[in-house]
């Protein structure tokens, strides 16, 4: 017998109860001995044949719970090797926009100025994330936009251009911008993938942005893919430092 199987005796038996059905009890057990630091993270839990004699349960039952940590992020399999404890992966959080998600998503308070909008050749820089040739034609629209009449974010796009694409009418809207970052609201855009870049205004931008030159702000670059996972338009938004924050969190969260 090894020490990990050790940790799992003297044998209990579980039956469905009030307290719940098998599978669930038996998760709630085994988070329980992963949080009293039995199960450290890192460490591969008993296999499923033990945990089902240890617990008096099918295996399938032992399935059920795995899955059901598995599914909290709690533990990870790892196929011909057993089933690990996770612990936080720092090199895959994902972040908040806060500030800038909130302002997008306040309608009412939003507006939109067209400051250039027209068809040209695509871009050196927007020809590779389109998957274009150079010389292709896009449609390249330059905006600002405005929360309760105070500019706080410049975009320039480029579209695959399409008279009879949704995609094009649907960009004129505040709805297509925020769904970029949230994923809601844009039934065109199933993925997007962004890149933030630190930098500092030039004087043209700072004048849009009603900010001094040279102030620190961020440049966040997108390309967005519809359904089809082609990719439907590519650009930039530029905001101020002051008007964005990031937060994340690590690990495992029962909310």
């Amino acid at each position: 017998m090894n020490s990990q199987e050790e940790k799992m005796l003297p044998a209990i038996n579980i039956k469905s109860s009030y307290k719940g059905p098998a599978y669930v009890q038996l998760a709630a057990l085994i988070k329980e001995k992963i949080c009293n630091g039995e199960f450290p993270q890192g460490t591969r839990i008993p296999a499923e044949v033990t945990i089902s004699k240890t617990y008096g349960v099918a295996v399938m039952t032992v399935r059920q719970a795995i899955h059901v940590l598995a599914e909290k992020g709690i533990l990870r399999r790892v196929h011909g090797s057993g089933t690990f404890v996770c612990g936080p992966d720092w090199t895959r959080a994902a972040f908040n926009m806060e500030g800038l998600i909130e302002r997008l998503e306040d309608r009412q308070s939003v507006e939109i100025q067209i400051l250039r909008a027209g068809i040209e050749e695509a871009a050196e820089g927007a020809a590779g994330p389109l998957e274009m040739e150079p010389g292709d034609m896009t449609l390249c629209l330059e905006r600002l936009v405005s929360h309760k009449g105070r500019p706080f974010l410049l975009n320039k796009a480029w579209l695959r251009y399409d008279p009879k694409s949704p995609i094009v009418e649907s960009e004129m809207e505040a709805s297509s911008l925020s769904s970029l970052f949230t994923g809601k609201d844009n039934a065109f855009v199933k993925k997007s993938r962004l890149k933030l870049e630190p930098c500092v205004l030039g004087e043209r931008e700072a004048g849009l942005l009603k900010a001094l030159p040279a102030v620190s702000a961020f440049r966040i670059r997108y390309t967005f893919y519809g359904y089809a996972d082609e990719p439907g338009g590519t650009g930039w938004f530029l905001t101020l430092a002051e008007d964005i924050s990031f937060t994340t969190r690590i690990g495992v969260w029962d909310d």
